[in-house]
């Protein structure tokens, strides 16, 4: 081997060694580029995360919060209280991701956030027995069933009274009724008098504006001796009559509260969002529940005095038009125990609309009385509202 060969093939080694070193240094700079475009992308998502838990929990305390705040102060409150079981659920799911990023300390101050809902689960949902309809003929129980009937309209926009007739009669007829938008003129509407005519030993009722064509009516199996109203404004309407049974005097409160005045086009297009794409219109929503809340106070005020100045058992039913997450029924419930949270089964509902999100009827005991059974019956179309029934027994002093 010359001179000339040992020098060509150490220039090929120097050459190739210095190729070499270029692609490991380039690696390490495509490695650094990867490196910090994931640390971008990461930084980036923890932002986002961050903030979006931050104005959910924001909301999730002024849902725990509009309970206790009139809606006179601050009826904005009102809206953020419909969404709570979902509001909830979302804070859940940020406060699992930032554990599963390891970021201790940011999910427990977001998960400390969550202890207070722990206390409101049984609002939303619960799992207990459901309503025995048939009872002794000596029972201390009774059964009660309140529903919104929305004159008797059903899905297809048709007064439908003979359908509700048929409904009762195949077992879902209570010692006492409660409806609430009860049309004083339908067609067919005799057929209602005459199966209560029919089926009750004893026979009453008893009617309270709301306003237009509608009314609260109470019937009963068993003798009303008092009777008296509230009226709220608009269509507002509460009613009471007090009811003789099994020896004992029971208040029955029937309250159709004012209206949160969404129609059904409204409610569709929250539910799928639309309605962030008219501004106008849904700040028009906004103002329209806010200002309906505040009616809904004052007319609950009044009877609140009522409530709280009557000597016997109480029960408070009806259509509120709030859910249990408002000043509303904060104010209603206070000293009485809800039904649905005693005896309720499943996810707690009663508006149809909204995707089944909402409960807004009621039926609410005081003590005296023990809660036996509940049920929402979702098999009922009659109406936007589902039927509520609860089982009651008396308790002797």
């Amino acid at each position: 081997m010359t001179d000339v060969d040992i020098d060509i093939r150490t220039n090929q080694n120097l050459t190739y060694m210095a190729s070499k070193e270029n692609s490991q240094y380039n690696g390490i700079f495509d490695t650094a580029k990867e490196g910090e475009k994931r640390s971008f992308f990461g930084t980036l998502f923890t932002i986002v995360l961050l903030a979006i838990s931050f104005s959910l929990s924001l909301a999730l305390v002024i849902a725990y919060l509009t309970p206790h705040v009139p809606p006179a102060m601050f009826g904005q409150f009102t809206i953020v209280g419909l969404f709570t079981p979902i509001l909830y659920i979302m804070v859940v799911i940020c406060t699992l991701l930032w554990v599963i990023m390891r970021r201790w300390i940011t999910a427990l101050v977001f998960g400390v956030l969550l202890v207070p809902g722990i206390f409101y689960f049984g609002d939303f949902y619960n799992t207990a027995v459901m309503v025995e309809k048939q009872l002794p003929e000596d029972s201390t129980e009774f059964t009660i069933l309140t529903h919104n009937v929305r004159g008797f309209y059903n899905d297809d926009g048709k007064r439908d009274v003979s359908g509700y007739v048929e409904y009762l009669e195949k077992g879902n007829l209570p010692d006492i009724l409660c409806l609430q938008e009860f049309p004083r003129e339908a067609r067919g509407i005799n057929k209602l008098d005459t199966l209560f005519e029919n089926s009750y030993k004893q026979y009453y009722k008893s009617d309270a504006e709301e306003g237009g064509e509608y009314a609260v009516r109470t019937y009963s199996r068993y003798p009303i001796i008092r009777t008296g109203s509230v009226a709220g404004e608009g269509r507002g309407t509460s009613q009471w009559c007090d009811i003789v049974f099994s020896r004992e005097t029971i208040r029955v409160f029937n309250n159709h509260l004012y209206t949160m005045s969404i129609s059904a086009d409204d409610t569709e297009d929250i539910v799928r969002g639309k309605i962030l794409q008219d501004g106008d219109r849904m700040r028009s929503i906004v103002n329209r529940i806010a200002d309906n809340s505040s009616i809904r106070a004052s007319h609950v005020d009044t009877l609140r005095y009522i409530m709280d100045n009557t000597p016997y058992r109480q029960i408070v039913c009806g259509d509120f038009n709030d859910t249990p997450m408002s000043y509303v029924y904060g104010l209603l419930s206070e000293n009485l125990y809800d039904t649905f949270v005693e005896s309720g089964n499943g996810y707690g509902y009663t508006f149809r609309p909204m995707r089944g999100l909402l409960r807004i009827d009621y039926i609410l005991r005081s003590e005296g009385l023990e809660s036996k059974g509940y049920t929402a019956d979702e098999s009922a179309t009659f109406s936007d509202h589902l039927p509520v029934m609860a089982r009651l027994k008396v308790i002797k002093d």
